[in-house]
């Protein structure tokens, strides 16, 4: 159980991340006190993706020649998707929206500037939230890189997010909390990244502090979830027990799923498979599992939604209908993601093609052909 195995199932545990933030989005809640309970807790899904994308990011910025190239292939990455959905959902979803307000909530622009809480979008917290990290990463690498105590100027770096909460507490802008309160968890993950690119050694016996650590974390947030009533001290409060629960949560995963596929073979593959899925295509998952949720749970499609749900004989807001809206989600996350690699891979091959094709270019290698031979 240990670090390590975050790095080699990273994309695995992305996908166990946004499963639980899929059954979190949901109201289904399952009939027992402890799937109550880890439903409510299916925020911590944010707080592990965090964690794995911060580890990704250290190596990232050890890879990419420049600030640029890191820049470039984070652009990649988020911006077609996130435009193509936010673009078609404001466009023909949102009409009754204003075009200025339109524009700012697909900038990202509303959610800093505290305008969107309490609307169905203020889900879009997450990608602005990103947005930032990504852009503040360069700067943090290099500070980071001259610090001469990694985990001692981790610390320090963290101590920003309760004093932000703070802040933000006080000038009534907790719509920020969502932001704020995550970004010690993603300095953490920032720290392992840079742990395990160092191929620094851990003891055998790691797992025995992942567990206590695990089991302190979820002790915390119960504690928080059962006792702590005033929402605003609430939502400041329930994203920080993620630091002692999320790595250790990660690592648990990775031993999970090490185990699975070591001895269960193929069957073991196959069980690995929905996770690896989910998180290949964890980014274009977020930004349609909420709307369809949106859109079915709305008034405009009642009628549509009933009747394809009666075809299927599934009650609406049951637990299969939650079930199909998340696989859904999935095949057009799918498709959109495809598309896109497939688009990037055709202009890729023409920018490598259309210079062979210069008149001039072609004309001197005739040329040069024609002296050598």
């Amino acid at each position: 159980m240990k670090l390590s195995l975050i790095s080699k199932y990273r994309t695995h545990i992305m996908g166990a991340a946004m499963m639980w933030i899929m059954w979190f989005h949901s109201a289904f809640t399952g009939k027992t006190e402890v799937f109550h309970f880890i439903h409510n807790i299916g925020f911590y899904g944010v707080d592990m993706f965090l964690l794995v994308s911060g580890l990704g990011l250290y190596f990232s910025m050890r890879k990419s020649k420049s600030v640029g190239e890191f820049y470039k292939k984070r652009a990649v990455r988020i911006l077609p998707a996130y435009l193509i959905v936010t673009i078609c959902w404001y466009a023909f979803y949102k009409t009754e929206i204003g075009f200025t307000d339109k524009l700012l909530s697909i900038l990202g622009i509303n959610y800093f500037r505290g305008t969107i809480y309490g609307r169905p979008e203020y889900f879009d917290w997450f990608l602005p939230t990103l947005f930032v990290l990504y852009l503040l990463t360069p700067l943090y690498d290099m500070l980071f890189q001259k610090a001469s105590v990694k985990w001692k100027f981790t610390l320090l770096c963290m101590s920003v997010s309760p004093l932000l909460c703070i802040v933000f507490y006080h000038t009534g802008q907790q719509v920020l909390y969502g932001s704020t309160v995550r970004i010690a968890v993603f300095l953490v993950g920032y720290w392992i990244g840079w742990f395990l690119y160092e191929k620094r050694e851990e003891d055998k016996a790691s797992w025995m502090v992942h567990l206590p650590l695990l089991f302190v974390g979820i002790a915390l947030v119960y504690y928080i979830q059962t006792y702590i009533k005033n929402p605003t001290v609430f939502w400041g409060l329930n994203c920080y027990p993620a630091l002692l629960a999320a790595p250790a949560l990660c690592a648990v995963l990775g031993a999970v799923f090490l185990l699975a596929e070591k001895y269960l073979k193929i069957v073991g593959k196959v069980l690995l498979l929905p996770f690896y899925i989910c998180g290949k295509y964890s980014l274009e998952i977020y930004l349609f599992h909420q709307r369809i949720m949106e859109m079915m749970n709305g008034d405009r499609l009642t009628a549509f939604r009933d009747t394809v749900f009666s075809t299927l004989h599934v009650r609406v807001y049951s637990k299969w209908y939650y079930f199909i809206i998340a696989l859904v989600s999935i095949a057009l996350a799918a498709a959109l993601h495809e598309l896109i690699t497939a688009v990037m891979k055709l202009f890729t091959k023409k920018r490598k093609i259309e210079p062979d094709k210069d008149p001039e270019k072609e004309g001197a290698r005739k040329t040069d052909t024609a002296v050598n031979t």
